[in-house]
C-alpha cells in the first residue's frame, strides 16, 4: 500500500506526471506534464505581460506609486484575456487527475515480489 501513495504524492506535491514517471510509465506522465507546462508558462506569459503593462503606467506617471492607486488601476485592468483563467484551469485540472491517475495505477500494479 506505500507505492499508491507515494505515486499520488509526488504527483501532488512535487509536478504533475511525476507519480507516474515514479511508476515508469512515461507515456502517461508526459499525458500530465505537457499539458501543464505548457499551461504555466501561458499563465506566466499572461502575467508577466499585465505586470509590465502596470509598471510602464506607473513609470509613464499615470499611475502614482501609492498601493491604494495601483489596486484601483488592476482592478480597472480586470480579466482582459482569459487566457490566466483558462491557463489556470488547465493546471488545475491536470493536477487533480494525474494525483487520481497515478494512485490507481499504483494499485492496479502488481507488488514487487
Amino acid at each position: 500500500m506505500k507505492r499508491p501513495l507515494t505515486a499520488a504524492l509526488l504527483s501532488a506535491l512535487v509536478f504533475p506526471g511525476a507519480g507516474q514517471l515514479y511508476l515508469r510509465r512515461r507515456a502517461r506522465a508526459c499525458l500530465f506534464l505537457i499539458p501543464t507546462a505548457l499551461a504555466l508558462l501561458a499563465f506566466i506569459n499572461d502575467a508577466l505581460t499585465r505586470a509590465t503593462a502596470l509598471i510602464d503606467q506607473v513609470t509613464s506617471g499615470a499611475v502614482g506609486l501609492d498601493p491604494v492607486a495601483l489596486a484601483a488601476q488592476l482592478e480597472r485592468q480586470g480579466d482582459g484575456s482569459s487566457l490566466g483563467s483558462v491557463s489556470a484551469g488547465v493546471m488545475v485540472v491536470c493536477w487533480l487527475l494525474s494525483i487520481a491517475d497515478a494512485y490507481l495505477c499504483a494499485r492496479q500494479a502488481k507488488p514487487p515480489v
